[in-house]
């Protein structure tokens, strides 16, 4: 098992990808196979449930969006500016050949 970043964390053991009812019971055997009782931590069962957004706090994907949409944004306001006033070519060495400063590389 790999050392989480936080003391409090979640590892995906698997999911139900059929529809449940209110109601049903879901029989789950735990085995355990890694001591957690040498440094008094604990293991639980959660049964959780996801949106498009992610699992059980939206705040990732909702900055995810935030953040794309602010750089789609900046990106669409940089092309405009390109196609409305292209920036000049400061030093045009590669194009144009300036014989009294770079003459060897022409």
């Amino acid at each position: 098992m790999r050392t989480a970043a936080l003391p409090t964390f979640r590892k995906l053991y698997g999911k139900i990808e059929s529809d449940l009812e209110k109601g049903e019971n879901i029989q789950v055997t735990l085995q355990n196979n890694y001591n957690t009782y040498s440094f008094s931590g604990k293991k639980k069962l959660v049964l959780s449930t996801t949106s498009w957004l992610g699992g059980k706090n939206d705040f990732l994907g909702i900055a995810y969006l935030t953040v794309g949409g602010i750089c789609f944004v900046f990106a669409l306001a940089f092309t405009i500016m390109y196609l409305v006033k292209p920036r000049l070519v400061a030093y045009p060495w590669p194009f144009k050949c300036i014989t009294h400063v770079h003459a060897d590389r022409c």
